[in-house]
């Protein structure tokens, strides 16, 4: 079973997989070519800087669920191409995945023949903002959310359009708690029809 733990920006996710990865269970991460310090990554331990070499590489040879250019509007120092990802490899060795609403609907559910968990974590923009500053993030709030509500609908239709997908929701929840019922789905994979039935 993989699991892909989804939502806006400071909805939680990156709680979840330090949760998670502090237990013991593989959390894949994104390969980009944005150089380090960028305001447009703002969960970078679960990123990984590759070159463009690498990037090529993998777009070359199809061995990637999902790869998209960068918009230059979003990294101003730069006129470089840009691209993140998630590579073949990456996703047949790790089981959990933070995945951002434009990145989730960039996949090809056909591509995937693992079972899959879908984690959605809603929150509302005051839980979200308080998050932002409690953790001091760096990048802009406003930016950054109006980037990813512009896919909203579209990230909606993705959560429900993989056929071989269940699906978790929560709403302003904890994420130690989200993180708490997917680490006992991991180790007691009967529950999860339980908790699907009950948070979907």
């Amino acid at each position: 079973m993989k699991y892909f733990i989804v939502g806006l920006h400071a909805s939680g996710k990156k709680a979840v997989a330090d949760y998670l990865s502090e237990r013991g269970v593989k959390c894949g991460k994104i390969y980009s070519n944005i150089p380090k310090g960028s305001d447009y990554i703002y969960n970078s331990k679960y990123y990984e800087l590759f070159d463009s070499k690498d990037i090529y590489e993998i777009f070359e040879n199809n061995a990637y669920l999902f790869m998209q250019e960068i918009n230059h509007n979003m990294l101003d120092f730069s006129t470089e191409k840009y691209f993140e990802g998630l590579s073949k490899f990456e996703f047949d060795s790790n089981q959990v995945f933070i995945l951002s609403p434009d990145q989730l609907i960039q996949i090809n559910p056909n591509n995937i023949n693992d079972e899959l968990c879908i984690v959605w974590m809603d929150n509302t923009e005051s839980n979200r903002y308080a998050r932002y500053h409690n953790e001091q993030r760096l990048y802009n709030f406003k930016f950054r959310d109006n980037l990813e509500l512009q896919d909203m609908s579209t990230f909606v239709k993705a959560v429900y359009g993989f056929n071989n997908a269940t699906n978790l929701y929560f709403t302003n929840e904890e994420p130690n708690r989200v993180a708490t019922i997917i680490y006992n789905t991991i180790i007691h994979p009967d529950t999860l029809d339980m908790f699907v039935k009950n948070f979907n």
